[in-house]
């Protein structure tokens, strides 16, 4: 992930499920506090690299791209996922364009201090 402004803490959620780990990496959310916006939460703008991600990998069986959410309970909306190998074990990687709902802000943007401070 390249940050395309200044990146927020980065999250992970991780779980086996049938021989496979289920891993999700994503840019946490920042959230202003004070002024005229306090309240708001926005996600962090990030490139990807796919290119080394993959390469990451031993081997992959799948690479998808899901462009919009499947309905109201999708929690991971716009997405990347690889499916593959990665040190013997078997993984699907999935990094979603905005961190999912149930997850805290990661960051404070503290507009009376002008200052960024990381929550987690």
């Amino acid at each position: 992930m390249h940050a395309q402004d200044v990146l927020a803490p980065i999250g992970c959620h991780y779980h086996l499920e049938d021989g496979v780990w289920e891993v999700t990496i994503f840019a946490s959310k920042t959230e202003v506090v004070g002024g005229e916006q306090d309240g708001l939460r926005f996600p962090s703008r990030f490139v990807l690299d796919l290119k080394a991600l993959l390469d990451l990998f031993s081997s992959v069986e799948a690479v998808e791209w899901q462009a919009l959410p499947h309905g109201p309970d999708d929690e991971f909306g716009a997405n990347v996922a690889i499916v593959g190998t990665y040190q013997g074990g078997d993984v699907c990687l999935r990094i979603p364009a905005e961190a999912p709902q149930r997850f805290e802000v990661g960051r404070l943007a503290n507009v009376y201090e002008m200052r960024f401070v990381d929550v987690w």
